[in-house]
């Protein structure tokens, strides 16, 4: 696989999604309209999933430049995140 930076954005941003919408599938509905915090706790396992991956990417694989890509997208999870839940 070809290290590049977009190719980390990509997955950086699609794996997150995967996760969250998982968990959010495989609960009742009654549980994401009565409390936010399984929300909140989805989308932080997800923020913390992505990081991982990250790690192995930049550890196991050895792509520097998909390892900053996914790294980016990460922060822009974080900054969403702390703009949803905490404003």
């Amino acid at each position: 696989m070809k290290d590049n930076l977009i190719i980390g954005l990509i997955a950086g941003a699609i794996f997150p999604l995967i996760v969250v919408e998982t968990l959010i599938m495989s609960v009742n509905e009654d549980l994401l309209t009565f409390s936010q915090t399984y929300l909140e706790n989805v989308c932080l396992l997800a923020i913390g999933l992505n990081a991982g991956l990250m790690w192995v990417v930049l550890n196991t694989f050895k792509k520097d430049k998909i390892g900053r890509g996914i790294l980016l997208s990460n922060f822009g999870y974080v900054i969403a995140f702390v703009i949803y839940f905490y404003t």
